[in-house]
């Protein structure tokens, strides 16, 4: 890979080609060799004015990687050029006064003045203050962006800003909701001028870490923001489908019964093309049950809700779907998600409903108190899934009770959101449970979860 810099200009432009494929490979985005060849190809007869379009339309097919392709456009062709607006005391805040608040916050006050104000200068000196914040940039900065960007949030007093919003639109306030989307846009300004300050002080080797922040395939579940989860949903979708199909037409072979064409037809042409001997299969297996247990705690919980998109796509393959969230408390929701089967509408339902007590996981209690309340429901019939983090804050475990629960199920699914070096750690206890359960993955993000998905679980 070159160290210089992408000229969008250049000549060289199966050099230009490598470096970017380089790249996006190395920041797990998949670009293969015919995409270089179309890209190669298209700019061999478009003038250099449509180079970044021919770009788009070719290197990459997946609307989830133009995200990584058009940042490392913008970064390398002028988007981090221009001098770097300064923050100091004598700049004026919304209200005509210097900063004085020698505070690492702003108050919710000022926020929220700039907010509803919303002009470029009022976002901007939201934008500079926050990062100001952050001191001297160092080169584990790298390695951290979203930790970061969230960290400048804080400088913001962020929740609490959110709060006085919700607030004011619960009143009817209109101007509310319109200040909402100026603080999402001084998320997205603080992330874009963090890095263009990360790509001017450590040049190319910051490029990767960046990129492979907007690369949403391999990106937490608990990283993502709303608009990456609105691009991601129809992959839910479609995956759900998928794997219910993998499914839902699967035979037994009989004696007699429906005449299977394929087996039948494929006999007959070892034998000349004459089928001597007819191939049956009776009717589908008999669908199973699905218990789906969501821990929906602060930590794991937009995994949680993203799974329940994708069972509920697949649900037709299932004899029966039941679903139940907990915390330190288990409630059923089957019916609620049902009803209401929207993202939206799901996460309502796993917000409050009654499944938690202190607000902190406790394992160990939910399975006692599913095994009393709901354990006559599980049976050699029915597939276990269980969505979390086995983070069980120190109580009591319950091993045996889990250990009951899963010899009663036909086949026990645990999916972790946590990456496998964490499993076993502090109060983690996917250990105890996991000889218990038939399959035990890691689904830390959308690429592992695609790769399961293919696996069949």
């Amino acid at each position: 890979m070159r160290n210089k810099g992408l000229d969008c200009c250049s000549r060289d432009i199966p050099g230009l080609l490598l470096d970017i494929a380089s790249l996006l490979r190395a920041a797990g985005v998949s670009v293969s060799l015919d995409e270089v060849l179309d890209a190669w190809r298209g700019l061999n007869v478009t003038p250099p004015a449509c180079w970044l379009d021919v770009l788009r339309v070719t290197l990459v097919k997946k609307y989830e990687n133009l995200m990584p392709l058009a940042r490392l456009l913008e970064l390398q062709g002028g988007g981090a050029g221009g001098e770097d607006k300064k923050l100091d005391g004598s700049r004026g805040t919304v209200s005509g006064q210097g900063l004085k608040h020698a505070s690492r916050q702003l108050p919710v006050e000022d926020v929220l003045a700039a907010l509803l104000e919303g002009s470029d200068k009022a976002l901007d000196f939201l934008t500079e203050f926050s990062l100001a914040q952050q001191g001297e940039l160092r080169e584990e900065f790298l390695d951290h962006l979203d930790g970061k960007v969230k960290e400048a949030r804080l400088a913001l007093n962020w929740k609490a800003v959110q709060h006085r919003l919700n607030l004011l639109e619960q009143a009817g306030k209109t101007e509310a909701s319109v200040a909402r989307q100026r603080l999402e846009l001084v998320e997205k300004l603080i992330r874009q001028k963090l890095e263009i300050k990360l790509f001017r002080k450590f040049g190319p080797q910051a490029l990767v870490p960046i990129l492979r922040a907007y690369n949403l395939v391999e990106k937490n579940w608990s990283d993502l923001a709303a608009r990456d989860i609105a691009v991601l949903r129809p992959y839910l979708k479609r995956l759900g489908q998928y794997l219910g199909g993998k499914y839902s037409w699967r035979y037994r072979a009989a004696p007699k019964g429906k005449i299977d064409l394929r087996r039948t037809v494929m006999e007959a042409c070892r034998r000349g093309g004459v089928p001597w001997r007819l191939r049956y299969r009776r009717k589908r297996e008999a669908k199973p049950e699905l218990v789906v247990l969501c821990d929906v705690s602060g930590s794991v919980a937009p995994f949680s809700l993203f799974m329940l998109e994708m069972v509920y796509a697949m649900q037709h393959t299932f004899r029966q779907v039941r679903t139940f969230a907990f915390v330190d408390e288990i409630a059923e929701i089957t019916l609620e998600v049902a009803a209401l089967p929207a993202a939206e509408a799901m996460e309502r339902v796993a917000r409050f409903s009654r499944c938690s007590a202190s607000g902190f996981s406790n394992y160990g209690r939910v399975f006692q108190l599913f095994l009393e309340r709901y354990g006559d429901m599980v049976s050699s019939w029915t597939s276990l899934l269980i969505l979390g983090d086995a983070r069980n804050n120190w109580r009591r475990p319950e091993v045996e009770t889990f250990a009951r629960i899963a010899r009663k199920a036909r086949k026990v699914i645990w999916l972790n959101p946590q990456p496998r070096t964490l499993w076993n750690t502090q109060d983690s206890l996917i250990g105890l449970y996991a000889p218990f359960c038939h399959v035990v993955k890691e689904c830390s993000n959308l690429k592992q979860l695609i790769e399961i998905t293919r696996e069949g679980i």
